[in-house]
């Protein structure tokens, strides 16, 4: 089910969904995800922090997203669509076409729009919040340097 969520500080509706989708799911704080993601472009080479080259190596690597896999054929010969996948997996970002949405693990999807129509691409299974920031503590210090990492 849709749940119109908007993490942003300000309440804004901007092309954010990266970053909206990375706090929801890791449960860390908006602002401290929009800084990692731009520092993050330093190790992935990416020239933006929405860029495909960045989002998901920061989700695999940052987050400990466990791929899914392609979703080509994960449900019985066609890919899922975002509403029928929040309804069967657990806390995850989702793929879709130009879109990253979170899924809560409770069967509802959670955005500023419902894109529960559209198709999944790629699916990471996100561990919970103190893995990913005992984690990111250890192995990314530069990432994290200057940053509480709390909780939303």
């Amino acid at each position: 089910m849709f749940k119109f969520t908007n993490p942003h500080p300000q309440g804004k509706r901007v092309g954010d969904c990266v970053k909206r989708a990375c706090c929801l799911a890791s449960e860390i704080n908006y602002h401290d995800i929009a800084i990692m993601l731009n520092r993050f472009k330093a190790i992935s080479g990416a020239k933006s922090f929405n860029a495909k080259d960045n989002d998901r190596p920061f989700v695999e690597k940052v987050l400990l997203g466990k791929n899914q896999g392609n979703m080509q054929y994960a449900n019985n010969g066609h890919r899922y669509i975002v509403s029928d996948y929040a309804n069967v997996c657990g806390k995850s970002i989702v793929m879709v076409a130009k879109h990253l949405v979170c899924c809560n693990g409770k069967g509802d999807y959670l955005d500023t729009w419902d894109c529960g129509w559209k198709s999944i691409y790629r699916a990471f299974a996100i561990p919970p919040y103190e893995i990913i920031v005992n984690h990111i503590r250890k192995n990314y210090p530069k990432l994290c340097k200057g940053l509480s990492l709390e909780r939303i």
